[in-house]
């Protein structure tokens, strides 16, 4: 980016992957080239062997501000997370697509709705055959089903978090019905079937037209939604109503899923139980005859619990890794569970006063090389952890990331920093602020100085120890860093992407928990670095930059890939800082079958416990 900077776009959050062997065109043979490769990828499971039995409750203990708060499947902005996606709706209602199998970022053949997508006519059209799946109260899932899903979400784009404009729905130009469980998608124009499928259909998962396609409690179900008005106000109907989370669990329009699982109960504090979905079409039945997400306020409040063996699979706070092998003695499995995703600390490239300093390429390599993430691994995470160097994850194991990526560009060196900042104009003051008495870039005036707000999340001590470690470091070369800590939510708000007009007061933000490519798994950037993409925190926006992710959208194999993530590896659009795992799972030896999706997508149906 430099000081070259382009503009707009727009967009909502997340990323996802692709899977195995596959019946689709010729024209996508890169493609699985790509996908068989990643059979070697990652892994996390419990213990395994012996008997199992049917029957049984089983409780996952849920870390502070991580409980499930939203209900309808197209989620706003306000509520787009792995608790709301991953881990409470998809249970209940099943995309086209569900990745995340056997420890990998692949698709779930099994658990998916639809048979593999059949890409034609040069990658243009896509045609999608649902398996025979029912809704809970005994009607099948249907072609309708999902043109129901597309015409609600075709006339209420804006207000889903996932949009992005010239991603869906926009890329589609027709729906063509075949049949009853089969239909076309004609696209505007040719793309990568990797990436559509992994990218674009993922995030789509039929709806029941025949139970809530009406605009009020009391009104009749119709075909409201094939009209544009009608769409709108079915929309604001359900919307309405999963703006009442006290009702979830008895809320008859809640009840209708093609899923696993059923909500039983539901507490505001995030508590939800599930019962077996008596109806479910899937393969994998559940085994279990309950399952219960249980919330904890604190990380000490789960700790006390899970030393009592109160939690079936619960984790471990960070900090007190040490007590893995005394909690392991009473009975449970020790294992991290490695996501798909990175870590950052966005820039505002949009504010008036310190956006030209960070537009300078040279400033962003000095201050990457002042964290030091190697060292923030091993004392700080313990071990558990690794760095992030550029937008492709380097765990857990995948033929996406380069060997520039892997090479970590920018390494901890105070003095490389140091010299950085001398030979572009500026006066170092080690333990004070350093100033600018020279050419410093274009749009930074002389005397300006190194001084910014850095906000951060509160709650965690880990994010607490990386900013500390990091402004302790940035001081010596006269950098100062002057923090404040506020929830997560709060931070998130405050770090909004500028838009025209606005005052983009704000200048460093981080909370902490990395981006996961959960929906979309191919880690392609599209809705963290566009120009203008509604997750795009920093206003980031280069040309180049654009150019590559689109590449990565339309043409096969990785060449294109190498190109997009070293790229950004090298122009820094925000500060790479180490990922660790989603948890440091604890989990009891007599709950079989769970594996940890680095998705963090939930299949308890395929848990159980042993004789």
């Amino acid at each position: 980016m430099d000081s070259a900077a382009t503009t707009r776009g727009r967009e909502g959050r997340r990323g996802s992957i692709v899977r195995g062997p596959r019946r689709v065109a010729a024209a996508a043979a890169a493609a699985l080239a790509v996908l068989v490769a990643l059979s070697a990828c990652g892994s996390g499971s419990s213990s395994s062997g012996g008997g199992t039995r049917t029957g049984g409750t089983a409780t996952l203990a849920l870390p502070p501000g991580t409980t499930p708060d939203f209900i309808f499947p197209l989620v706003d902005g306000a509520h787009y997370s792995v608790a709301n996606i991953e881990q409470f709706q998809r249970l209940m209602w099943r995309p086209l697509y569900l990745y995340g199998e056997n420890g990998k970022p692949l698709v779930n053949e099994p658990a998916s709705l639809a048979e593999a997508p059949m890409f034609s006519q040069g990658n243009t059209q896509v045609t999608i055959t649902l398996k025979p799946y029912m809704w809970s109260d005994g009607q099948p899932v249907t072609s309708r089903d999902f043109t129901f899903l597309f015409n609600l979400l075709q006339a209420n784009k804006a207000n889903w978090a996932a949009y992005l404009p010239g991603d869906l729905p926009d890329n589609v130009k027709s729906v063509q019905v075949q049949g009853p469980t089969s239909f076309t998608l004609i696209l505007d124009h040719a793309y990568s079937p990797a990436w559509f499928e992994g990218n674009q259909l993922s995030q789509l998962m039929p709806i029941p037209q025949h139970a809530w396609d009406k605009t009020s409690a009391g009104g009749a179900v119709g075909d409201y939604d094939t009209t544009a008005a009608g769409a709108k106000a079915v929309y604001d109907y359900l919307m309405s109503e999963a703006k009442q989370p006290a009702t979830y669990a008895t809320n008859p329009l809640w009840q209708v899923v093609d899923g696993p699982w059923k909500l039983s109960e539901y507490r505001t504090d995030g508590y939800a139980a599930f019962v077996p979905n008596k109806q479910y079409s899937g393969s994998a039945k559940p085994k279990l005859d309950k399952f219960v997400e249980q919330p904890f306020t604190t990380e000490q409040a789960e700790l006390n619990v899970l030393r009592s063996g109160g939690i079936d699979y619960g984790y471990l706070p960070q900090p007190d890794v040490s007590q893995a092998g005394a909690i392991e003695s009473q009975g449970y499995d020790f294992s991290p569970w490695v996501s798909w995703g990175i870590n950052y600390m966005p820039f505002n490239f949009a504010n008036p006063t310190v956006g030209p300093i960070f537009k300078q390429l040279y400033f962003r390599q000095a201050m990457q090389m002042l964290i030091d993430q190697n060292g923030f691994v091993s004392n700080l995470l313990k071990g558990y952890g690794w760095p992030t160097n550029g937008p492709v994850p380097i765990k857990p194991d995948n033929p996406y990331v380069s060997s520039y990526v892997k090479s970590q560009p920018y390494k901890y060196s105070q003095s490389g920093a140091e010299s950085l900042l001398k030979a572009h104009g500026w006066t170092i003051h080690p333990d004070g602020v350093s100033e600018c008495t020279g050419q410093c870039g274009a749009g930074v005036p002389t005397g300006a100085k190194l001084e910014f707000p850095l906000i951060y999340a509160s709650g965690d001590t880990i994010t607490s120890q990386e900013v500390q470690a990091w402004k302790s470091a940035a001081s010596r070369v006269g950098i100062q860093f002057d923090l404040s800590e506020a929830p997560f939510n709060q931070v998130i708000a405050d770090a909004s992407p500028c838009t025209p007009g606005q005052t983009c007061s704000w200048q460093i933000v981080y909370w902490g928990g990395g981006w996961l490519y959960g929906v979309n798994p191919l880690p392609v950037g599209d809705q963290q670095f566009l120009c203008g993409a509604g997750a795009n925190f920093g206003s980031y926006c280069d040309s180049t930059n654009d150019a590559n992710i689109h590449g990565v959208q339309t043409e096969a194999g990785l060449d294109v890939m190498t190109r997009f993530e070293d790229y950004m590896a090298q122009q820094l659009p925000v500060l790479w800082m180490p990922y660790r795992p989603y948890q440091l799972s604890m989990i009891k030896k007599t709950l079989k079958g769970v594996v940890q999706s680095p998705i963090l997508s939930l299949t308890p149906e395929d848990w159980s416990y042993s004789k």
